[in-house]
């Protein structure tokens, strides 16, 4: 027991020692951690000491907390931990060094059951890391060694690493699109880090639970494999990889589901189009079994099936010859019948009129009674005398009555006739003023096709004035005389300026009086007043110095023009003019929007105020589904409901794409007052025409031209995708901006509108007021009905300039530019300038649909500073190689364009047309007649809107003129005549016409 003291008193007395060496910083023990325990400091295990009473429970420590491998962020330092019983202390050693006592941090606990526990705890510091790895290039690493009285025990080691998490991906995702119901993998490593990063995916910005949607797997590389791709799955994915750091997002993937068209079953046959003789039946099928979804291919064939039918016409009845009459019977008749079998009524014919039995008296008043009569006669002879003579009365008086009515209206019959001949002879003489171009006076007119008018009907606003040897004017008209004159002699009009007065105002001239010759006047000079009192006898020479007469040189002056136009009409969009019975044109030429009205549609003797215009607001524009879109300007023509003697030709441009011919268009029209919300209407179906339909509607490759003999305030061409196929429409890209300044931002827009003439010409007019111009010729880009959105990046920028917002790509979505009905789309770049001595600015913009590998164009911005501080002129020209709309002034915009005369519209005088139509209208066996003139000139889609005209030929050259406004146009004519075999109408054509006309 002794000895046992001594030793307990001496390992008591090497503790405080060593407790005294750690608290002056001293290294924990100067011992060998392969041995334990030093042998003159421990017992061996065969000793009979035994210190279970003083020292422990005589058993080697355990640890329950083994220190883990740890990881330094963002330069905090890692805490390593250590946990032992029975132990009397533990110490840390890291990278076979013992650590200092001063860096422990111990701790001593006890369980509910009276276990006591050490604990001790360090910090590893970034440097001490970056140090380790310096000097050997490997890791840090720590252990713990805890003692008992058994002995000592050690830990698991532990590492000790800095955290991070690299910024690129090794492989990010890329885009795809795959059918319906297929397996799609999206690969994805991420990049470098400590600890290895962890991968997620996200769908849509939120993270997928693989855990609750077993069609998603991520594999150990990181992978996301969707194992049947449903519609649902359709959207951006984007890989995570995260850790104790940060975490890094990849690009974002598109994973387009698509599904194939499928056809539906054909549809019942319609009935035969055609209501007597040959015609066509059709089905359809649509492409809706699937139908085709996020870009899926369209159904291969045709959607509509035709095939040919015969209905029988239906057959009137006739009446058969009548059969001989009867024998008399006793009521003193006999009788005959006839049947409707001559032929029989068939398939819907109406049954013959008339009666089908005929009878008559066969006595001659005798009957066999005759004796039994005569008795009665002489039994009551004064009775039947008294009541013959009553009889005989009654018949005197009626024919009397009956004479008497007859003379009366004999006679309101000639006084009417009489009235009439004398209003006819009034007007004469304004008949005979209306004399053709190129005719002698008294020539007589060629009635052989246009019809007269007819004057029991109200067809619109027709003045009519009769035309007096002799007039005086008020203060507001001209004086002139408009008196038959020979035909070597007619009248001058002398316009006198406001300061001068007006004396000797008619000249006699030796021009001819014609009515191109009148179109000169005002028109309030032309319109004569039906007032007789206001006449009075004019002479060879008029004075008027009593009045202050001011009236402009032209009918065509800014003021009269302005004053056709109403008031909701812009006059720098507009055409507008007096328009007689020769024709004219009224025409927008920056816009491609004209009005065609040929000669005859005004009957001879009136004029009409006419206008034509663009409506660029939204308001004007027609409410569209999201499947429809808007092909064309809004135009406005007037004045409302005017009825025509023939049609005249509306023509406007277009931007729907017609080689693939997948479009479903439709003509709508307006017939609401200007004033109120638009009301629109089908007024054409186009390829749907039937009898019914009271307009003709011709679309070429980039125009429209509708002819209608009725006026409706506005029309408008819309167009939407046919079944199962994506039709295309044409935009027009074009980069405005203002000059550049020798300082500060730079900024510059690109506009996306229709191809329809008439949208960029609205935002040139616009632009051109901001001072803006254009930097490159306008491109066309292909636009395609399937969803996707219209890009725009800028790349190849010159170095000194950067995006301000960091924006060098931008999105239009695709309902924006389909279904909208907004005009000047266009997307805005801001470049700020990062170099100040930087005088130019160069960068090319890429425009595409959808992605990049679609169709794209390019174009190209360059700009200087010049002298004056502004770009040089670089306005493309638009359309009809007309001058560029930037260079027109502001004053020129305000004004409404005047109409062009007869002789600058119409290519083939009067006298040509009458007889063209006298050699094509009449058909003959071998086919080369007015239908085969339809054919070549391709106006023959619904040629039965000729056909029920008077003059086929009449209708299809006013719509060649409307189409064809090249100085070609005449040569191209006779070349399309003489492929028909028709050299008589070579020659009256290469006969009548002289030169070619301008357009």
């Amino acid at each position: 027991m002794l000895r046992l003291g001594l030793f307990s008193a001496f390992l008591s007395t090497l503790l405080i020692v060593t407790t005294a060496a750690q608290e002056a910083g001293d290294y924990p023990m100067p011992l060998d951690p392969a041995s334990s325990f030093h042998p003159s400091i421990v017992p061996d295990h065969d000793s009979s000491f035994a210190l279970e009473d003083s020292m422990g429970s005589g058993i080697l420590p355990r640890f329950t907390i083994h220190p883990t491998d740890a990881y330094i962020v963002k330069n905090r330092p890692a805490t390593l931990t250590c946990k032992a019983t029975p132990a009397i202390q533990i110490y840390f050693k890291c990278n076979n060094e013992w650590v200092r006592a001063k860096f422990h941090k111990h701790f001593d606990s006890t369980d509910d059951n009276g276990v006591s526990y050490k604990q001790t705890s360090i910090e590893v510091t970034k440097a001490e890391v970056d140090q380790r790895l310096e000097d050997t290039g490997e890791n840090f690493w720590c252990l713990c060694l805890a003692w008992s009285s058994e002995g000592s025990t050690r830990s698991n080691e532990a590492t000790v690493q800095i955290a991070f998490l690299k910024k690129d991906f090794i492989l990010e995702p890329i885009s795809q699109g795959v059918p319906n119901e297929t397996p799609v993998q999206l690969q994805c490593r991420p990049p470098e880090g400590v600890p290895t990063p962890e991968v997620v995916w996200l769908k849509n910005d939120e993270e997928i639970q693989v855990d609750l949607d077993i069609n998603f797997i991520i594999t150990n590389e990181g992978n996301l494999i969707i194992n049947q791709a449903r519609l649902s799955d359709t959207a951006n994915y984007t890989c995570v990889a995260r850790n104790i750091v940060t975490k890094r997002r990849s690009v974002t993937a598109r994973v387009t589901v698509y599904v194939n068209g499928g056809w539906s079953t054909w549809s019942k046959w319609s009935e035969c189009n055609s209501q007597c003789g040959r015609g066509l039946m059709r089905r359809t099928r649509t492409c809706t079994n699937p139908a085709p979804l996020n870009g899926g291919a369209t159904c291969d064939g045709d959607p509509v099936q035709r095939a040919e039918c015969t209905t029988l016409c239906p057959v009137d009845g006739g009446w058969s010859a009548w059969s001989k009459f009867s024998a008399c019977g006793r009521d003193c008749n006999n009788w005959r019948r006839r049947e409707c079998n001559n032929p029989p009524p068939q398939f819907g014919g109406r049954y013959c009129m008339g009666d089908n039995m005929e009878t008559r008296n066969c006595t001659g008043g005798l009957c066999r009674d005759s004796e039994e009569s005569d008795l009665q006669i002489q039994t009551n002879g004064p009775t039947f005398a008294s009541a013959q003579t009553e009889d005989n009365l009654a018949l005197y008086i009626s024919l009397v009555g009956a004479v008497t009515v007859f003379l009366l209206v004999c006679l309101f019959i000639i006084v009417v006739w009489w009235r009439k001949n004398r209003h006819s002879d009034m007007s004469s003489s304004s008949a005979a003023l209306t004399v053709d171009p190129g005719k002698p006076y008294g020539y007589p007119h060629d009635h052989s096709y246009v019809a007269q008018p007819d004057l029991t009907r109200s067809t619109g606003t027709v003045r009519s004035f009769p035309v007096m040897p002799t007039l005086a004017f008020s203060d507001d008209k001209i004086p002139m005389t408009m008196s038959p004159l020979h035909s070597n002699n007619s009248l001058k009009i002398k316009v006198v300026p406001p300061d001068v007065p007006m004396n000797h105002h008619i000249v006699p001239s030796n021009r001819p009086a014609t009515p191109n010759n009148m179109a000169t006047l005002p028109r309030s000079a032309q319109v004569m007043s039906n007032s007789l009192p206001d006449m009075q006898p004019s002479t060879p020479e008029m004075s008027d110095a009593g009045t202050n007469t001011r009236r402009p040189s032209s009918i065509y002056d800014a003021e009269n023009l302005a004053k056709i136009l109403p008031p909701y009409v812009d006059p720098a969009f507009a055409a507008c003019g007096t328009i007689g019975a020769e024709g004219g044109r009224l025409a927008i030429l920056e816009s491609g929007v004209s009005l065609l009205i040929p000669q005859g549609a005004i009957s001879e003797g009136h004029t009409e105020d006419i206008f034509i215009a663009i409506l660029r607001e939204e308001k004007d524009r027609p409410k569209m589904n999201t499947k429809q879109t808007l092909l064309g300007p809004v135009v406005a023509v007037g004045p409302q409901g005017l009825h025509f003697r023939k049609p005249v030709i509306v023509s406007f441009g277009h931007s729907a794409g017609l080689r693939e011919r997948n479009w479903e268009l439709t003509l709508l029209s307006c017939e609401s007052s200007p004033h109120r919300s638009p009301s629109w209407q089908n007024l054409v179906l186009i390829g749907e025409e039937t009898l019914n339909t009271t307009a003709y509607c011709q679309v070429d490759e980039r125009d429209c031209h509708v002819m209608v003999e009725h006026l409706s305030s506005r029309y408008a061409l819309i167009g939407q995708s046919a079944p199962a196929t994506q039709a295309v429409k044409r935009l027009k890209l074009a980069v405005i901006a203002a000059p550049l300044q020798p300082s500060g931002d730079y900024n510059f827009r690109v506009y996306c509108v229709a191809d329809n003439s008439d949208e960029l010409e609205g935002v040139v007019q616009s632009e051109a007021m901001l001072g803006g111009q254009m930097l490159d010729t306008p491109k066309i880009l292909p636009f395609k009905d399937n969803g996707r959105d219209l890009c725009l990046s800028i790349e190849e920028t010159l170095p000194g300039w950067k995006s301000r917002l960091g924006a060098n790509f931008q999105e239009i979505p695709f309902h924006h530019v389909w279904g909208s009905s907004q005009s000047g789309l266009h997307c805005s770049f801001m470049m700020e300038r990062t170099d100040p001595q930087i005088q130019m600015v160069t960068a090319r913009i890429q425009v595409f649909q959808g992605s990049p590998e679609e169709e794209r164009q390019s174009l190209n911005i360059t700009a200087s500073v010049s002298r004056e501080g502004r770009m040089p002129q670089t306005t493309p020209s638009l359309r009809h190689k007309r001058e560029p709309a930037l260079l027109r002034s502001e004053s020129d915009l305000a004004i409404p364009k005047a109409p062009q005369t007869p002789a600058e519209v119409f290519r083939l005088p009067p006298a040509v047309r009458a007889s063209l139509r006298g050699c094509l209208d009449i058909p003959n066996v071998k086919g080369n007649d007015w239908r085969a003139l339809a054919k070549r000139l391709q106006v023959d889609r619904y040629i039965n809107y000729f056909a029920t005209k008077p003059s086929p030929t009449d209708h299809i050259l006013d719509l060649w003129e409307a189409r064809n406004r090249d100085d070609g146009a005449i040569e191209e004519l006779i070349l399309v005549l003489k492929d028909m075999g028709r050299s008589d109408a070579c020659l009256l054509i290469e006969s009548g016409v002289s030169t070619p006309l301008v357009a």
